[in-house]
């Protein structure tokens, strides 16, 4: 009785949180955590292992999870903060959390979308960038340095 209690309790809650407006963004965003907090939890070596058997999309897949959260992060960041000097814009990247904002160089784009089956991706950007920066070749064959990374 007293489990049954505590269940319609939770059901009660949770339906006056849905009426929020924004009750899917936050009840999303702590799904996300549990599941981060869980796969964490996970035994990393047997996760490589599994990885490496042939299902690597699913490093894709957390890096483009990455890539999103940090662009929500940062747009409601700024848009607390009071700084609306954002731009929107596909070709934008984010290395780490060091350098926001740069384009990525024609050359180094159509280097990566021909190198990678998956574009946008943490690894096609990575290496777009070393492209722009000139440490490896294009797609011409020649390594150089293209704005705005020189």
């Amino acid at each position: 009785m007293k489990n049954l209690e505590s269940v319609i309790k939770k059901v009660l809650k949770e339906e006056s949180e849905k009426h929020s407006s924004r009750y899917m963004f936050f009840s999303n965003l702590e799904q996300m955590k549990r599941q981060c907090e869980m796969l964490l939890e996970m035994d990393q070596s047997e996760i490589e292992s599994i990885l490496e058997n042939g299902h690597d999309w699913a490093q894709d897949h957390i890096a483009e999870a990455k890539n999103n959260m940090d662009q929500v992060f940062d747009f409601l960041k700024n848009e607390m903060e009071g700084d609306h000097d954002y731009e929107e814009d596909e070709d934008m990247i984010e290395e780490g959390r060091k350098k926001t904002g740069t384009k990525l160089c024609a050359r180094g784009k159509a280097s990566a979308k021909s190198k990678y089956d998956v574009y946008p991706s943490a690894y096609a950007n990575g290496h777009a960038i070393q492209v722009c920066k000139g440490k490896i070749k294009g797609l011409d064959g020649k390594k150089r340095c293209s704005p705005p990374y020189c």
